[in-house]
């Protein structure tokens, strides 16, 4: 699976018999592309490839549980890629990107994605799918031992901390807080959120209320309509400065950016202030037709959850590639779809909102068995394509 290709085969990848797709991105988004494009394509017309920065795939939602909990092995987030192809030959580059080149000699398509370490991977089509980047204790190392070294790392500075503030009430935020509950019932934990109510407008506000009901019930604390430096320690002032906070940890949690720093150099230019892509509704990339996009790293108006991804954009871009790569009129629109959010608030406990039907908000039993107990994470390794259940080697 994970084949050594020299830098004069990749470089005319995209130039042999064969069509060439490269997935950019082996978290959530590129894993539902590259199992859904295994069943449609040719073995005998069309190469596969996914390029991705991590040796395993890193299921993120499952992650803050890893980190504040010391009974948690690591091997329930983070999974080999050695299934993902099934029966297609598809293959594996681990490294980081650094750009994409398209070709622009008249006649030519295509392009390369190019590499820190300096190989030229050639390309018919690409799919971008690199996901947001997170700070502070999401921002993972690349290497299994620097993992491992973030990991202990978190669960020392939790533990030995008395007073933990957590500056962003969105979900990871939130979850975050409820994950500490679980595991140290009376450290002093305080949600600070600059909004009136936690989350955003996009929910209803019955939802956001029922959410913080759940944490204050859990005597976890909440601020809001404030927003703190994620340097700050000590005595942290509040309002007018006459209130404070006492800090031992604070927690950055305020939600990921884009991550398309790779793409700078692409033109026409194809990202916007914020950094994400634009796109038609085909999810091909505006002013480059070989190119598709999909998840956190799209400019579409509508909160980035996985749920966009699962029911609604990972379909339209592996029919509209298929489609593409065989000289195909591109059918499928995407349209947005409801929004769909479940927060744990621990393992026992949360609330999910349904965006349909005049919207629907379930208690904790049922986001507990749609969530909490486990995160998503037997759903999630059905997606990679590994059986629920079953625990890989550890590896700490």
């Amino acid at each position: 699976m994970y084949r050594a290709a020299s830098l004069h085969s990749l470089e005319n990848s995209g130039s042999m018999n064969f069509r060439t797709i490269v997935v950019v991105g082996g978290g959530s988004a590129g894993v539902e592309v590259i199992r859904g494009l295994a069943k449609k394509l040719n073995k005998s017309k069309h190469r596969l490839i996914l390029i991705t920065s991590r040796p395993r795939f890193t299921f993120l939602p499952a992650t803050q549980r890893l980190l504040v909990r010391g009974d948690v092995p690591l091997s329930n987030v983070f999974w080999p890629y050695d299934q993902i192809f099934g029966g297609f030959p598809g293959e594996i580059i681990v490294g980081k990107v650094t750009y994409l080149e398209e070709n622009y000699r008249k006649g030519d398509s295509g392009g390369f994605i190019v590499l820190e370490r300096g190989e030229r991977i050639g390309y018919d089509c690409a799919v971008l799918a690199t996901g947001s980047h997170f700070p502070g204790h999401l921002d993972f190392p690349l290497d299994d031992n620097g993992i491992i070294q973030h990991v202990q790392s978190w669960r020392q500075r939790i533990a030995s901390s008395r007073n933990i503030v957590i500056v962003g009430g969105g979900a990871v935020g939130i979850e975050m807080s409820g994950e500490i509950r679980d595991a140290y019932p009376t450290k002093n934990v305080t949600l600070v959120h600059n909004n009136c109510l936690l989350l955003d407008d996009t929910y209803p506000d019955r939802f956001r209320m029922d959410i913080e009901i759940g944490l204050r019930k859990r005597k976890i604390d909440m601020v809001f309509n404030e927003s703190m430096s994620s340097d700050s320690k000590g005595l942290l002032p509040i309002s007018d400065g006459q209130d404070f906070l006492r800090c031992d940890l604070l927690i950055p949690a305020r939600g990921g950016r884009p991550n398309t720093n790779y793409l700078r150099f692409l033109r026409p230019s194809i990202l916007t202030p914020s950094g994400h892509i634009k796109v038609h509704s085909t999810l091909q990339v505006k002013s480059h037709p070989n190119i598709f996009a999909l998840g956190d790293i799209v400019d579409w108006p509508e909160v980035k959850t996985l749920s966009k991804i699962t029911f609604g954009q990972s379909a339209v871009v592996i029919g509209n590639v298929s489609s593409f790569i065989k000289g195909k009129t591109l059918k499928k629109i995407y349209k947005g779809t409801s929004e769909v959010l479940a927060v744990s608030n621990g393992s026992n406990a949360g609330a999910s909102y349904i965006g349909f039907l005049g919207g629907l908000t379930l208690g904790s039993g049922l986001t507990t068995m749609i969530k909490s107990k486990d995160l998503g994470i037997n759903t999630a390794r059905r997606i990679v394509g590994l059986p629920a259940g079953v625990e890989e080697e550890e590896y700490e």
